[in-house]
């Protein structure tokens, strides 16, 4: 075949496949529930497919749900909808975030190129690292909203740069204010995006398209405000640090801690977010090799910042202002990290467009490809193990063999009108079948330090008291003092009643609760069913 005949495949499509085929080897038929929001997002969705509105199922009374945004439930509520049978239908959730993995790549090396303006090589390079290395397999993972916002977010950033270079009209603008809308209706923190947006058009004299874009993210993102701000108080007050609304869980803390609380809480995660980078690209042990990896990443993105200013200053804002949320928001750093990795691993290889061009000084060839091959072995080493090990299973994996014994023994020894508090709760009632409470609530400030014995004891019972609990099951060495607590405390309402333990599971009665069941002859082992 001469060479005017072959058939050329894109960049972008060669990267999109080969996503979505490493995609296919994270898939699992691991439960959800054991990272806590994957179950959630379930839980959400199989409310929205059978008719009973946007609903915690899982507690008592299904109160409704202020704390997700709506839309990766509502797609999540599609599938159910094509395949009710719970288990089964999680393997489609799954495959849904491979080929959100796949748009995401996608979209990621279009970026690079008609954004960044860089080399093909370089925009393919930037992409496989961002979408192919640990960090982004374990969201794809796992059932969880980042896929379909990133899968959302990079496109909708290609347009803001692309207007912000030109005069942006009135269609354009609305197209880009109702995508901005479905970004934030994914994850909150998709709030920045406007900002940015906003920020970068107004400098540029684009007033009246960002007077445009801003009205339609308002009337779009609206009624979501609108629901939180009604169902706010609709989850008991024990209930809150898990499932009440963001903004009140964070003005809490910043009540009750002030100042001091969010310098602590950007001091702690600094510290996890630097050990977690250093670990994504750390060749050696200790903390000459971890300090020099940090400096290296640190030096490599600022130069890949400062290169991009000019032509992606709405996605330098928008990382500026979400990595500053970040810093002082009291919950898992990593996981919102790894929520942008894809455009934070271009703006790392941005500067190898210096070894390209010909007109760059040897000095500065060497100040970039030094730095840029030492950082990787440790990238190699880092995601071989993974591979090797199938990281992107390892929260599951972990979660489900610490839940199987409660939800073993919720199947065989209570009733199915029965309420259960559990660590696992998501898990218990998917898996189980009983609304289940939380035995702890998570608070702002709680983020920096453990509560005391006596503290868990006082949540513990407001949680019991809440929901109407008939047993509380705990596992840990903090729950288990809590729920002693209680127990011993005669005058305590309710009263706690120690009445089976097994493979480090304590199951204490609340009140009057009748003795559980005795077990059947077989009863099942499975959390899948």
């Amino acid at each position: 075949m001469k060479d005017p005949d072959r058939i050329v495949i894109p960049a972008e499509t060669t990267v999109a496949i080969l996503a979505m085929l490493v995609g296919l080897l994270t898939l699992n038929y691991l439960p959800v529930g054991g990272f806590y929001d994957d179950g959630l997002y379930v839980i959400l969705a199989k409310a929205l497919a059978t008719g009973h509105g946007y609903r915690f199922l899982n507690l008592p009374g299904a109160p409704d749900a202020p704390h997700y945004p709506p839309g990766y439930p509502l797609l999540l509520a599609l599938l159910w909808k094509l395949g009710p049978e719970f288990p089964e239908n999680l393997i489609w959730f799954k495959l849904l975030n491979v080929v959100l993995l796949g748009t995401i790549a996608w979209t990621t090396c279009r970026y690079a190129v008609r954004v960044l303006a860089v080399t093909p090589g370089i925009a393919v390079l930037g992409t496989l690292v961002g979408t192919l290395t640990i960090p982004m397999l374990t969201l794809v993972a796992m059932v969880l909203s980042e896929p379909l916002f990133l899968a959302l977010l990079i496109p909708a950033l290609i347009l803001a740069e692309e207007m912000a270079r030109g005069r942006p009209g009135r269609r354009e603008a609305v197209g880009l204010g109702v995508l901005t809308a479905a970004v934030m209706l994914v994850r909150s923190v998709g709030v920045m995006l406007p900002v940015a947006v906003a920020a970068v058009w107004l400098a540029r004299r684009h007033a009246r398209a960002a007077g445009w874009y801003l009205a339609v993210v308002v009337v779009g993102y609206a009624p979501w405000l609108l629901w939180t701000a009604r169902h706010a108080h609709d989850v008991a007050p024990a209930l809150q640090g898990a499932y009440g609304s963001y903004t009140a869980w964070f003005l809490g803390g910043l009540q009750a801690g002030g100042l001091p609380f969010v310098l602590a809480t950007a001091r702690t995660n600094v510290h996890t977010l630097a050990a977690g980078i250093a670990t994504s690209f750390q060749y050696g042990p200790g903390a000459v090799f971890a300090w020099g990896t940090l400096a290296v990443v640190a030096l490599m993105l600022a130069y890949g910042a400062w290169r991009a200013r000019r032509r992606a200053p709405v996605t330098l804002t928008f990382l500026a202002l979400y990595l500053a949320l970040v810093v002082v928001w009291p919950d898992q750093p990593l996981r919102f990290v790894w929520g942008v990795w894809p455009l934070l691993m271009l703006l790392l290889l941005v500067p190898l467009e210096v070894l390209y061009a010909p007109d760059t000084p040897r000095p500065l060839r060497w100040a970039v490809a030094l730095p840029a091959l030492a950082l990787v072995p440790g990238l190699v080493r880092y995601n071989a193990h993974g591979y090797a090990n199938d990281w992107w299973d390892s929260i599951p994996r972990a979660a489900t063999a610490r839940a199987q014994p409660a939800i073993r023994w919720t199947r065989v020894h209570t009733r199915r009108t029965d309420v259960v508090a559990g660590a696992s709760e998501p898990m218990l009632y998917l898996y189980a079948e009983r609304e289940a409470l939380p035995v702890a609530t998570f608070t702002a400030v709680q983020y920096l330090r453990d509560r005391t014995d006596g503290e868990n004891a006082d949540y513990l019972r407001e949680i019991v008291q809440a929901g109407g609990a008939r047993y509380v099951l705990v596992q840990s060495p903090g729950e288990l003092a809590a729920a002693r607590a209680l127990a011993a405390d005669t005058a305590a309402r309710p009263r706690l009643t120690p009445v089976d333990s097994a493979g480090g599971l304590y199951v204490f009665a609340v009140g009057d609760a009748p003795p559980p069941a005795a077990p059947p002859a077989a009863p099942t082992d499975s959390v899948t069913r």
